[in-house]
């Protein structure tokens, strides 16, 4: 007798759920009196956060520093900061630019801010100065780096180191110097042609004395001639002739010289060939007569 299959148990089928019913909720009316109110608290804040700032961030002393040729007064009124500015957005690059272009004795400015309010001008001053002349005659002073300082008197410039053999173009204190072209003289179509311009003369010239300062000799040079570039002379003191012959390796001339007379006598004096026309780097004394 045959068995009966058995029939697999249906699943009973899970009863659906009954969709919630959607209920539309009405927008709640704006109330504007209450939202002007809130507007204006919330900007009232913003004005009074504004304020106290406004009130603790601003410049209230001014202290200038490093300062010898000019006097702080007139730092303060070139930099163009007040009591009373912002220190938030006075400007303290726009202010350095101002003092740096308006005063030519200025050779570094920084200015820092410590709070509450006070603005910190820390001024470094040129230390030694060049007399050059104009084409006109006039004498004027000069730093190492070539930016003219002020015009001067004779007497005044004689109490500096003399750059000798270039004159300088259309001066204007506070200026890059520009040195006078060198005119072709002479009817003679078979002289020699002028290949060393004014302005290379110019800075063979403040090249030497960037060296001297360097080296520091700051006034003991009375001269720096640049006449005739194969031929630089300078003078130490009135004890030696210093030969430079031309305008190659100045900064190993420069510094053989002050080894060399570092080493000499005081008793002595003569003139020091350190043109290294021979090929090597020595130094040829010859006393005077």
């Amino acid at each position: 007798m045959e068995k009966k299959k058995k029939r697999p148990l249906k699943k009973p089928k899970t009863p659906r759920p009954e969709s919630a019913e959607v209920i539309y909720t009405p927008p709640e009316t704006i109330d504007r009196k209450k939202l002007a109110i809130r507007l204006l608290t919330v900007a009232a804040v913003v004005i009074a956060l504004f304020v106290g700032f406004s009130l603790f961030f601003r410049v209230d002393t001014i202290v200038v520093s490093g300062n010898q040729k000019y006097n702080a007064w007139t730092i303060r009124e070139v930099s163009g900061i007040s009591e009373g500015d912002s220190l938030l957005t006075f400007g303290r690059g726009r202010a350095c630019a101002k003092i740096a272009e308006s005063l030519p004795y200025v050779k570094v400015v920084r200015i820092g801010i410590k709070l509450p309010g006070t603005v910190n001008i820390y001024i470094e001053e040129v230390e030694v100065v060049y007399s050059i002349q104009d084409k006109a005659g006039n004498w004027w002073l000069m730093t190492s780096e070539g930016r003219l300082v002020e015009k001067t008197s004779a007497a005044e410039a004689s109490k500096h180191t003399t750059i000798k053999g270039v004159l300088l173009e259309g001066p204007k204190s506070g200026s890059k110097a520009v040195a006078v072209e060198p005119e072709q003289t002479g009817s003679d179509p078979e002289a020699p042609i002028v290949t060393v311009t004014g302005q290379e003369r110019l800075q063979t010239a403040l090249e030497i004395v960037s060296r001297l300062e360097a080296n520091g000799i700051l006034g003991m040079t009375p001269s720096v001639d640049v006449s005739d570039m194969g031929d630089i002379q300078i003078w130490y003191g009135q004890q030696y002739q210093v030969l430079l012959g031309d305008a190659g390796q100045i900064k190993d001339k420069v510094d053989m010289m002050k080894q060399t007379i570092g080493q000499m006598g005081s008793h002595q004096s003569g003139v020091l060939d350190i043109s290294f026309s021979d090929g090597s780097d020595t130094v040829i004394y010859k006393p005077f007569e």
